[in-house]
Order: C-alpha cells, then sequence, then structure tokens
C-alpha cells in the first residue's frame, strides 16, 4: 500500500517537473549544489571523522575482552577440538 502511494507521489511529481520549467530549473540547480564537488569533500570528511572517532572509542574495547578472559572457559578457536577440525 505504502509503495503504491509512494509511486503515485514520485509520478505526479515527475509529471509537475516536466510540465514547469521554473519548478525543473529549481530542482535541476538544488540537485547540481547538493552533488557539488565541495559538498561531496565536506561529506567525505564528515565520513572519515565519525569513522575515526567509532575507531578510537572502541579502542579500549579489546582491552575490555582480555580482561575478562577466563582460564576456565576457554574460547574455542583455540581448544583442541577447533584445531581438529581445521586439519
Amino acid at each position: 500500500m505504502i509503495n503504491k502511494i509512494v509511486g503515485t507521489l514520485a509520478i505526479g511529481g515527475a509529471a509537475y517537473l516536466l510540465r514547469n520549467k521554473e519548478s525543473r530549473t529549481k530542482v535541476i540547480n538544488q540537485v547540481k549544489n547538493l552533488a557539488s564537488s565541495e559538498n561531496i569533500e565536506k561529506i567525505k570528511n564528515q565520513v572519515r571523522s565519525l569513522s575515526s572517532q567509532n575507531l578510537k572509542d572502541n579502542s579500549d574495547q579489546p582491552q575490555l575482552l582480555a580482561s575478562m578472559s577466563d582460564p576456565a572457559f576457554p574460547d574455542y578457536a583455540t581448544t583442541a577440538r577447533a584445531q581438529a577440525g581445521r586439519s
């Protein structure tokens, strides 16, 4: 049901833009401005910043896991059963 509504709105919007040159030109200019190389670089920098921040936040995780390791519960990868399964 939602797909039909969205499709109908998209077709109506496309028909409106095909008939109305001013609106079509305005939309095209907005898309060009949004896709400019400057904006793309800004977005790339923001993504890099977020990913480096996430890496920095997650750098404590291995230490936390190492401090929680318990010899009574060995990791499956280190057991003889896992080694036998790899051969």
